[in-house]
């Protein structure tokens, strides 16, 4: 276990302000007027079976076609507390958009409040569950929800490890997604992994080998023509903005038509922000 060092304090206050409410610019605070918070889940269910099985909230729009679209929420590396802001921000896109199916989707080996548990191994939260065996994992649950939603375009929206697991997917099973909202993304695993040793006060456990894929070392693998938008605030210290531009970067070499959003003053904590739901919302609507 790691010590309540900087980078844990700094990370264990910037969710108590996204799940407490947030002071400022009011864009990032989970308020209970915002749309969708209300809205139970349609269904609580799991997709995948047996090291593969993983835990789902789905939301549905209240008009919807035949062949809506997927939007699938993941969360960060979480050391704090079983995640659950995957499911408020799937329910605040299905209330905000027409024709969606928004399903919060639990990453492999993370147990929520409720106590549902996906199958894989969590890790310690220091970049190590980014492995070809999560990533398959997240791959195939995709590709069943599509499936089972019969979903005309399937877009993912991931947070911090989530974002990076997001990109993972993107390169290592370039047809499964049509477009990606990759927000707080430390995109250069080894990096920003050094990085996080550094603002740990220079624990050990960030030098502990990993498995990890990184999303900058498999960027040439990316479908160029796939939307993807990256958010980051200018202020974020777990995953600076550098760790996005550069993968950014990498990507419109290869003529992507990726975007770089950067929020002003804005730290790592940016998933629940009015920002996040009108990106959703716009890559929503290409084609």
């Amino acid at each position: 276990m790691l010590g309540l060092s900087c980078y844990r304090l700094l990370l264990m206050l910037g969710m108590m302000g996204l799940l407490g409410g947030c002071q400022g610019n009011g864009n990032t605070s989970a308020q209970a007027t915002e749309p969708g918070l209300s809205m139970p889940p349609d269904t609580t269910q799991w997709v995948g079976k047996g090291k593969q099985r993983l835990h789902v909230q789905s939301y549905h729009s209240s008009t919807r076609t035949a062949r809506p679209t997927l939007v699938v929420v993941l969360h960060g590396d979480a050391p704090f507390r079983p995640p659950e802001y995957q499911y408020t921000l799937a329910r605040q896109v299905a209330a905000a958009y027409p024709n969606v199916v928004a399903v919060g989707l639990l990453r492999p080996g993370y147990t929520d409040p409720q106590g549902h548990h996906s199958a894989g191994v969590r890790g310690e939260a220091t970049g190590d569950n980014y492995t070809p065996e999560v990533v398959a994992a997240v791959a195939a649950a995709l590709t069943e929800l599509r499936q089972r939603y019969h979903a005309d375009r399937l877009v993912v929206a991931g947070h911090s490890g989530g974002a990076a697991i997001t990109a993972n997917v993107l390169a290592r099973y370039p047809n499964c997604i049509d477009a990606a909202l990759l927000a707080s993304c430390p995109c250069d695993v080894p990096r920003w992994r050094q990085h996080m040793q550094q603002l740990d006060g220079g624990e050990a456990i960030w030098e502990a080998p990993v498995r990890s894929l990184s999303p900058l070392a498999l960027a040439d693998s990316v479908d160029a023509t796939r939307p993807i938008t990256l958010l980051v605030g200018t202020a974020d210290s777990v995953a600076p903005p550098r760790f996005s531009r550069t993968y950014w970067q990498a990507l419109r070499r290869r003529h992507s038509p990726a975007r770089l959003v950067q929020l002003p003053g804005e730290g790592h904590e940016i998933f629940l922000s009015t920002t996040v739901r009108q990106e959703i919302g716009s890559l929503l609507s290409e084609h």
